[in-house]
């Protein structure tokens, strides 16, 4: 009987002990959280290895590093929105409070005659303008919150390039730019939804129109195994290897390159929709100028 209560006094003393240990260490584990609550999001639980809060406390500290994580993209994802707000607010102010300063002089009379035709059509081009930052905006939004859904139909994509790069054709004549269009075969079939595919080619070509300052533009379509790559290339300022990266994150700009001309969502919406098409697109440097290039899967009555 006096060795059993010898047994049970030291079994009892080492639950204590168990006890204390364990009360010991929520006191540490609280006072972690007490700092992490307070902004310290850097703190981490230590705890013994084989402890019998171990396991708990790792589990604390993953929760912690992503709850850390989705802050930093939470604050990155509002920092982008403002800067968003932001430069549309401004590039839409601009031309707006020219449409109105245009047709104020027309309605007030303050012009007359041919200075008349000129603010109604400066006011034209402003307007212009200015949808083609709403359009941009809305595309982009929809982009945003996945709304946009691909309507893909089979296409002939040497011939659907060719009819779009036939449309700037004039463009790059009144601008003193030299053009080319080229393909490795007449015709080529994927399957892609041809307004967003249209809609990729004239930002691209408008891309390099408006920032590339190049004295050629030229389209180059290559079939490559079961893909097809379309390229969209200047001869222009090109860009530093250190930007390419950023190239396509919304409002990015390159820095001497490039004009801040634009809404700086173009290159954005290129690539979300290319995505949305099972495509992907990528940079290609030169010596002098940048390609961009979108490669498609071949349709499968082609490969």
């Amino acid at each position: 009987m006096h060795m059993e209560m010898i047994v049970l006094m030291i079994i009892c003393l080492g639950l204590m002990s168990l006890l204390a240990g364990i009360c010991r260490q929520i006191k540490k584990i609280n006072q972690v959280l007490d700092e992490i609550i307070k902004g310290e999001t850097d703190r981490r639980i230590l705890i013994r290895k084989h402890s019998f809060l171990s396991d708990t406390c790792y589990k604390l500290n993953q929760i912690m590093m992503d709850n850390k994580e989705r802050i930093i993209k939470t604050k990155r994802l509002e920092r982008r929105n403002e800067e968003l707000m932001t430069g549309l607010s401004h590039d839409i102010r601009t031309p707006l409070t020219s449409i109105i300063g245009h047709l104020d002089a027309v309605y007030y009379q303050y012009v007359h005659g041919e200075m008349n035709a000129e603010s109604v059509r400066q006011a034209r081009e402003k307007a212009y303008v200015l949808k083609e930052y709403l359009d941009d905006l809305f595309q982009w939004f929809k982009l945003n919150s996945k709304e946009e859904k691909a309507e893909m139909e089979p296409l002939d994509i040497v011939e659907e390039t060719r009819a779009v790069f036939a449309n700037w054709v004039a463009d790059f004549e009144r601008n003193g730019v030299s053009y080319d269009f080229t393909s490795d075969m007449d015709e080529i079939q994927i399957s892609v939804d041809r307004v967003f595919y249209e809609r990729c080619v004239n930002n691209l070509l408008k891309n390099a129109m408006e920032h590339s300052r190049a004295s050629k533009i030229w389209i180059e379509i290559v079939r490559s195994g079961v893909t097809v790559v379309v390229k969209v290339c200047d001869n222009g300022m090109g860009i530093l290897e250190k930007e390419i990266p950023f190239l396509f994150d919304r409002l990015y700009r390159a820095g001497d390159a490039h004009s801040s001309k634009g809404s700086g969502l173009g290159l954005a919406i290129v690539r979300e929709l290319v995505l949305i098409q099972g495509g992907k697109i990528f940079v290609e440097p030169q010596k002098k100028g940048i390609c961009f290039a979108m490669e498609f899967p071949l349709s499968e009555n082609d490969t």
